[in-house]
Order: C-alpha cells, then structure tokens, then sequence
C-alpha cells in the first residue's frame, strides 16, 4: 500500500470538491485540520497515521451547506476513490465514517468512537476556535450575509454563534492534547468578545 499515492489521490479528489466551498471551509481549513490532527495523533501516540490523515482530508466532503448530491452519492464517489487507491474495505468504511459523522452538528455519540475519531474530531473544533476560529466565524457569516450582531438579540448573528457554539467546544475536546491547546484559544476568544462589546457600546457613545 503505498501511502503517499494514497494522499495525493485523496488530496485531489478533495480539491475537486470544495469548488463551492466558502473561505472558511476550504483547502486551507482542510489542511490545517489534517497537520492538526496528525500533531495531536503524534503526541498522544494513538492512532494510525494514514486512517487520521485521509479522514481528515474528507471530513468537509459532503457538508450540506455547500452539496447539491445526496449523501449517499457523497459516499460512493469518497468509496470509489478511496477503492481506486487500494485501502481495504474496513479502513475505508472507517475514513468513511469518521469524515461523515465528527462535526458539532451532527453531535454524534454512539458505537464507533475511536481514537482516530477523537483526533480528527478535536482537530476540527481547534480550527473553530482562537484567532483562526473567530476570522472563519466573520467569513462565513459575510457569506451566508448573517449580521455581525444583534444587540436586541431577535436575529441569527456572528456573535450569537459564539454563544451557541464556539464557546462550548474547549469542553467537548476528547484528547489531553487538544485539551491543553483548547484553553489558550478559548482564552483570546472570550477576550475578543470583551473587546467587541467595549468598542460597540463606546461607538454608541461617541458624538462628533
């Protein structure tokens, strides 16, 4: 099996499909997912590298914010591609599984949790959160034309995804590592927020 063809098949497939992702869900979030989760997989010396890394490249494949197939066509192009390669039909029904079933929304907790699933799961929710995290928020927002705020509190807005989401992830990480990472990145989070709400309510304040 050779594992750097592996990649550079998966990578690009992967390419391929993210042509109507946003600035927040694309390439560059996809490969910081992946040399996270293969930081945390290194440092928590659990997981097999190559299942880690190919679930992480296809953990955005199939996000139904930006897929027009139904999620059954998702899966057989990821299993036809991932055939194509020479995984075995158990590592591929594991990447299939893990790409599809990580995210906050789906909040999945049944049977089938393995390490490789804490990794990739924690690697995408540090992407969520701390510097990287609140620019993906403000671009994803602008692209789906969410306010950046609402003060009266009646609307879906950028700071009110804070509340329900992003604030919430440094308890859900699974690993030591991620656990350790989590808390500087939810620190300067909660301190941008401070920092919002200071330049908000001055602005209202200010008369020329």
């Amino acid at each position: 099996m050779d594992s750097k063809k592996i990649i550079r098949t998966t990578e690009d497939f992967v390419v391929n499909n993210i042509t109507k992702h946003d600035s927040a869900h694309d390439w560059w979030h996809i490969d910081r997912v992946r040399r996270m989760a293969l930081f945390i997989c290194k440092e928590e010396k659990s997981g097999n590298p190559l299942i880690v890394e190919v679930s992480a490249l296809l953990h955005e494949i199939g996000d139904r914010k930006f897929n027009d197939d139904s999620g059954e066509d998702v899966i057989s192009k990821m299993r036809k591609m991932l055939l194509e390669t020479g995984l075995n039909e158990k590592m591929i029904n594991e990447i299939i599984f893990i790409s599809q079933n990580i995210s906050f929304s789906k909040g999945y907790k049944g049977t089938g949790i393995t390490d490789e699933f804490k990794i990739i799961q924690d690697a995408d929710r540090l992407d969520a959160i701390g510097a990287i995290g609140i620019a993906r928020a403000f671009s994803y927002g602008g692209f789906t034309g969410v306010p950046l705020f609402d003060p009266e509190g009646h609307r879906e807005s950028t700071i009110k995804h804070f509340y329900d989401k992003l604030l919430k992830l440094k308890d859900l990480m699974n690993t030591e590592t991620a656990k350790k990472l989590a808390e500087e990145r939810h620190i300067y989070m909660a301190g941008f927020l401070d920092r919002f709400y200071q330049e908000w309510n001055t602005a209202g304040n200010v008369y020329c």
